[in-house]
């Protein structure tokens, strides 16, 4: 009888413990539960700020699979490690994404202030659920930060309004939806350097479109882009993505295009 109270008591504890937290995909997801639900939910990233070069170990997976809930944006590293999760637990898996226009095959919605407003909400949507006794306080705290991302937004596009140029190179597709919502034109290149034909046939165009920089991740081959940086005539700007706070990464990113072209 001994034995079977004190297991009742760590399944009751455990079950506790599981409803104050929530897994999600990457610390930008992170920081939107910690600004709702403040210190009454806790959530834990499957994903460091690292994306790219973290692997979650199994012991970690763990952890997360104790949460009744993990917040997905359909990333594509996601998918092995959701499929983990499920064969451990019966952990709940969100689509947050939800309602959200896409770039095919573009999963980096969260740099448009708009969808990032949308994914407030959707996640806002499921704290709730998951705790509907301090709803009132979780939508007094919606409402705020709701209020701070529209001001983000507004600044945004009042510094990018009167740019001398519009123009970027980039190697990746991460701020697709940033330049399509605020009118940027990206010009993709390969990461791989060029021959001697491309590299003057870059130098033209880099001329033509005044094009000053290239945006890079911080995970980008340093070889490459000390290549293109010397035979393109634009200089690199990094920007991580996947920073857990997603108010200050937007709002730095833009002020160091907005001093570069202003």
């Amino acid at each position: 009888m001994k034995k079977v109270l004190i297991t009742l008591f760590f399944l009751s504890f455990s079950f506790l413990f599981a409803q104050s937290k929530i897994s999600v995909a990457i610390p930008p997801l992170q920081f939107i539960v910690e600004k709702i639900a403040k210190n009454h939910i806790f959530a834990d990233s499957l994903f460091s700020e690292n994306y790219f070069e973290d692997y979650p170990s199994k012991s970690y997976l763990r952890k997360l699979s104790y949460s009744p809930i993990y917040l997905s944006l359909n990333l594509q590293r996601e998918k092995s490690y959701i499929a983990d999760l499920k064969a451990i637990s019966r952990i709940k898996i969100i689509d947050v994404t939800k309602g959200i226009n896409k770039i095919d095959g573009n999963p980096y919605l969260w740099m448009d202030p708009l969808s990032f407003r949308k994914i407030v909400i959707n996640v806002y949507d499921e704290i709730v659920k998951l705790d509907n006794k301090n709803e009132k306080l979780y939508k007094a705290n919606l409402d705020k930060f709701l209020r701070d991302i529209d001001a983000i937004f507004l600044s945004i596009k009042e510094q990018l309004f009167s740019l001398s140029s519009y123009d970027f190179y980039t190697f990746n597709d991460y701020w697709d939806y940033y330049a399509k919502r605020f009118r940027l034109n990206l010009y993709k290149k390969k990461k791989e350097t060029l021959d001697a034909k491309e590299i003057s046939d870059t130098i033209t165009f880099t001329r033509k479109h005044d094009i000053k920089y290239f945006l890079i991740d911080p995970t980008d081959p340093k070889k490459i882009v000390d290549f293109f940086a010397k035979n393109s005539e634009a200089k690199p700007l990094v920007n991580n993505i996947f920073e857990k706070n997603w108010q200050a990464n937007i709002f730095i990113f833009t002020q160091k295009i907005y001093d570069m072209y202003k």
